[in-house]
């Protein structure tokens, strides 16, 4: 197993800056997602670790070792693409063996690793087949086989889902996690899909504008943003600017609409007597009229399988919030709204100064 280094790493084409001076470091063996939108970094990042592209300042390290300068091929990366890049005239097995075989593995040491390789992505009944004859989660599978057959250092996938439908996604997801901790190999993702990194990852990289904006766990990015933007890009986001009425050293204590109050027991600087807290759509439960913390009115209402989701007019704004499928509102309805003051999270304004 290794481990990835990226200092202060910058990428320009021409006058045009794709990596402002990133810094990131993977662990041995850990699975690290970056995510963000299209155009934010995240796949030149990757094809300057697997050495596609320059860099034109900073350093990546592979175990303590300077890599910056390396050609791909001396860096003992294992890579899958978008598009599977398989060598149509050749079969599940040959595709598996040319890696071997420009690294001039021993015939039969290269039959051993072939056959290893697709009874570990459930492929060994297709060996003879060709790329044509296999649906798209098998040519998915025969990708991964092949870059990891070669036993790399760093796996490295660019949106290697982007391709299937919504089913096959959601079975390959697990299938590349399970094969990642079976492996144990560092693995380095690039996914423009939330739901992926945060189900796949120990660590989601969040990317805009060719910097880092967060680097944390799941949990941690979603229940805790660092900033507004990550809480809006990753999952549906609820941000109530409300009045502080009280500030002590473990939080603060908010005015809502019509007479509610809130506290929240998270510090975080807040300026002009105002402060925004972010709750997730799952994080509010709908009341009668009257109870909870603010009332509102259910402007549009969607059933999506296993929960419904209510959109709500309130005197904080138009709010989304998630409801059992046991519970009926209907459009029009009014309702209350009641929030779990321990799960806000106030969004830290790096302009605000504490008062």
């Amino acid at each position: 197993m290794t481990e990835v280094s990226l200092l202060s790493l910058v990428k320009s084409y021409g006058k045009s800056i794709a990596l402002k001076g990133i810094s990131l470091s993977v662990g041995h063996g850990e699975f690290v997602s970056l995510l963000g939108p299209s155009g934010c970094g995240k796949s030149t990042t990757l094809k300057c670790i697997a050495g596609f592209e320059d860099i034109s300042d900073g350093k990546i390290l592979f175990d303590n070792t300077d890599i910056s300068r390396r050609l791909p091929e001396q860096r003992d990366i294992g890579m899958v693409f978008q598009s599977y890049a398989l060598f149509p005239h050749m079969t599940v097995a040959q595709n598996l063996a040319f890696g071997l075989e420009m690294r001039r593995v021993p015939k039969s040491e290269i039959a051993t690793r072939v056959a290893r390789a697709m009874e570990m992505v459930q492929l060994t009944p297709y060996a003879e087949r060709f790329p044509k004859a296999l649906s798209g989660g098998q040519q998915q599978r025969v990708a991964l086989a092949r870059a990891l057959v070669i036993e790399p250092a760093i796996l490295l996938l660019d949106e290697p889902l982007a391709n299937l439908d919504a089913k096959l996604r959601d079975e390959m997801r697990g299938f590349i996690r399970d094969l990642q901790k079976r492996v144990g190999i560092t693995t380095i993702y690039v996914t423009h899909d939330q739901g992926e990194a945060m189900t796949m990852s120990d660590r989601v990289v969040v990317m805009f504008d060719g910097e880092i904006a967060q680097a944390a766990p799941p949990e941690e990015v979603y229940n805790h943003p660092a900033s507004e933007r990550v809480a809006r890009f990753v999952g549906n986001a609820n941000i109530l600017d409300l009045a502080v009425t009280g500030k002590d050293a473990a939080g603060s204590d908010l005015a809502l609409p019509g007479g509610g109050a809130l506290r929240v027991d998270s510090p975080a600087p807040w300026a002009n007597g105002r402060l925004r807290v972010m709750a997730r759509p799952e994080q509010i439960a709908l009341t009668d009229p009257g109870a909870g913390h603010l009332g509102g009115e259910i402007s549009k209402r969607y059933f999506s399988g296993g929960h419904v989701e209510y959109h709500v007019d309130t005197q904080c704004g138009p709010l989304v919030v998630l409801g059992p499928t046991t519970q009926t509102v209907a459009e029009g309805q009014t309702v209350g709204l009641a929030f779990d003051p321990a799960r806000l999270w106030p969004i830290p304004d790096p302009k605000a100064a504490a008062q």
